[in-house]
C-alpha cells in the first residue's frame, strides 16, 4: 500500500537514478465540498491506496495547484484530473496531452473567455510559474470530467461515482505509457 506520508523527496530517494528521471506526478484537483467538482480529489484519494511504481507520486491537490507544483521538481509527466464543464453530457471524459513546448496552447484554450474549470486559472498560472523556474514537467496530460452537479455535498453523483474506475484506468494507462517509453 502506498504510504502518502512520504514527501516527493522521500519517494525520489527510494528510486534508482533512472526512475528519478522519469518522475510522474498525478495531481487530483477539485473542491470536495461541491460534489462532482471534487472528482480529481476522489480519484487521487483512491489512487493513493494503490501500489504504484516508486517513480509515481499521487497528490490530492484540492484547489492548490500552484503550491503543489512549486514543491514538485524533476517531473517528466504531470497527469491532472479535474472537473471540466463544457456543456456536454455529465460523465463525459476529456483528455488533452501537451509537451513542454506546447504549454502556450493550454493558455489559449483557457483564455477563450469561458471559465470551464474552477481551477483553470490556478493551473495555468502554476504551470507558467514552474516553467519560469525550470520546474515544468516535460509533458502534461489533463483528464477532465464533465460534472453532473456542483451542489454542496461531499459525495459524487451516481454518474461520476460509476466513472471512477474508468478514470483511474486512464491515469494508470498514462503511467504505463510513460514507464514503457523509457
Amino acid at each position: 500500500m502506498l504510504d502518502t506520508r512520504y514527501s516527493i523527496l522521500d519517494t525520489r530517494q527510494a528510486c534508482s537514478s533512472e526512475q528519478r528521471a522519469a518522475k510522474i506526478l498525478v495531481l487530483g484537483l477539485g473542491n470536495i465540498l461541491l460534489r462532482d467538482e471534487g472528482i480529481g480529489v476522489h480519484v487521487a484519494q483512491k489512487m493513493q491506496r494503490m501500489v504504484l511504481p516508486c517513480n509515481v507520486e499521487v497528490i490530492d491537490g484540492g484547489t492548490a495547484a500552484l503550491d503543489v507544483l512549486l514543491l514538485a521538481q524533476d517531473i517528466e509527466r504531470l497527469v491532472v484530473i479535474d472537473a471540466l464543464r463544457t456543456g456536454k453530457e455529465a460523465g463525459t471524459i476529456y483528455k488533452a496531452q501537451l509537451k513542454l513546448e506546447e504549454y502556450d496552447k493550454l493558455e489559449q484554450i483557457f483564455s477563450c473567455g469561458n471559465k470551464i474549470s474552477l481551477h483553470q486559472a490556478g493551473l495555468v498560472d502554476a504551470l507558467a510559474a514552474v516553467r519560469k523556474i525550470d520546474y515544468a514537467p516535460k509533458e502534461i496530460v489533463i483528464i477532465g470530467v464533465e460534472p453532473e452537479t456542483m451542489d454542496c455535498g461531499l459525495e459524487l453523483s451516481d454518474k461520476l461515482e460509476h466513472k471512477l474506475a474508468e478514470i483511474i484506468d486512464m491515469v494508470l494507462k498514462e503511467i504505463e505509457d510513460a514507464v514503457h517509453r523509457k
